[in-house]
């Protein structure tokens, strides 16, 4: 069995200790049908936090790596995506609540948590959340226009050009290789290149040119009465001032260049998720040319959208899981957004000594934590070193049971935790929830 297109959900972090207190919080909220990750340290949680969004998040005040109140102040001063932070605690003295409302959060709420009252708070939340979504037009971070605005200024432009058979053409924005700039110098310098290269566009745009931020890393710039090649022009002159643009980050100096892709008004694209999709796709060829440069989309013809590559890799010493895993998602049907790839091993030391990771491909790895020479921890722990979860997910699949599996797990980075034995189909399902929340 396949799900097939479930609705995207909003994500829930909770950053705790208290295994029992955070399988609670879980098995309560993703009845509802709530999407719920958990961090149990706030190393892990800020790292999530950047990663992948949350709309809520549930903090407790005592961690074991750090105060769960200058998580908050590091979470004020990222000025992130639009997100609820609601502190929890079981102890409610007023001095907690004060602080708790002064440095920025949202609520606090005293544990134990009543089951009636999370729902209710949960669905409040996440209604305001929206509300505030549909007003605000203007990207927090870098102070440029966001999506939601990008795709209602599409429509007038594409409505402009049937009626006036005026140009318009569209550029989607990558920066290369941006990850790494996180990875190297924090995720606060990463934060210093999405503005400066947004203040770069502002600064040698046309003012009837809309740039917006796409997403991540992603920028997408609206040009009304513009032909292809003076889009090519025009994003050529912001890709040669980036590439020469110096960022600096404890004394070192560096530089950030992307890659583009350009899409003009046609007969045959007069749609925002097709013009999108041209563009992506000249996108996606200059990466594969080698990054750092701008392709037009010049052929008219149908395009047919670029799937997801998922690939799922098994690592465990018994032949016969790896197999019925294996048999399993080669035999499920054709999926229109994404394409299953299956890669097994019979053990951690085979996989990490592959070459099995490829930048254009998700994944979602299932893990045996008992495994010859070098344990599933260790193999987790290596995976993390290099691979964040919104590139690579990693569900433990394992025998053991027990709070303190279940915490060893979560703490060295692991997303999911598998209890063996299971039923295939059910882990499928799973799998393919997986897919959709994080991946789609």
């Amino acid at each position: 069995t396949i799900i097939k297109n479930p609705a995207k959900q909003d994500f829930i972090l909770i950053i705790d200790d208290d295994v029992v207190f955070i399988s609670y919080l879980k098995n309560v909220l993703e009845k509802k049908g709530y999407s719920v990750i958990a961090a149990h340290n706030g190393k892990r949680g800020l790292a999530l936090i950047y990663e992948l969004q949350p709309s809520i998040v549930f903090l407790d005040i005592m961690l074991p790596d750090s105060n769960g109140f200058s998580i908050l102040d590091n979470i004020k001063k990222t000025k992130k995506e639009l997100m609820f932070v609601t502190v929890i605690s079981s102890n409610d003295c007023k001095e907690n609540r004060i602080r708790t409302l002064e440095m920025g959060a949202m609520d606090f709420m005293a544990k134990p948590i009543d089951e009636e009252l999370l729902i209710a708070y949960v669905s409040n939340r996440l209604a305001y959340k929206r509300e505030l979504e549909q007003a605000i037009v203007i990207d927090e971070l870098t102070q440029i226009y966001n999506r939601k605005f990008m795709e209602s200024q599409m429509k007038l432009f594409i409505k402009h050009h049937q009626q006036n058979k005026e140009h318009f053409s569209i550029a989607i924005i990558d920066l290369d290789y941006f990850k790494k700039v996180n990875d190297t110098y924090g995720h606060l310098v990463g934060d210093e290149v999405l503005k400066g290269f947004a203040s770069l566009v502002k600064e040698l745009k046309e003012a009837e040119e809309i740039a917006c931020r796409y997403g991540g890393e992603e920028f997408v710039i609206l040009m009304p009465r513009t032909t292809k090649k003076e889009a090519f022009i025009f994003i050529e002159k912001l890709r040669t001032s980036m590439e020469k643009k110096t960022f600096t980050a404890n004394g070192t100096s560096f530089h950030v260049t992307f890659s583009s892709g350009i899409a003009e008004a046609t007969s045959t694209n007069l749609h925002p998720k097709k013009m999108l999709e041209e563009a992506d796709q000249a996108l996606y060829t200059a990466k594969q040319l080698g990054r750092n440069q701008t392709i037009i989309f010049d052929n008219v013809a149908a395009v047919e959208k670029r799937k997801v590559k998922i690939k799922i890799v098994v690592i465990d010493d018994v032949y016969i899981i790896r197999d019925l895993i294996t048999n399993h998602f080669k035999h499920l049907e054709e999926n229109d957004d994404y394409r299953i790839e299956t890669l097994s091993f019979p053990d951690g030391i085979s996989f990490l000594e592959s070459n099995w990771y490829d930048p254009a491909c998700k994944y979602i790895i299932l893990l045996d934590w008992i495994l010859p020479q070098m344990d599933g921890i260790e193999v987790l722990s290596k995976i993390r070193e290099q691979h964040a979860s919104s590139n690579v997910i990693v569900s433990m699949l394992t025998s053991r049971v027990g709070e303190e599996y279940v915490m060893k797990a979560f703490i060295n980075g692991a997303d999911d935790y598998i209890v063996k034995p299971f039923n295939v189909a059910e882990v499928s399902e799973r799998i393919v929830r997986l897919i959709h929340q994080m991946f789609l």
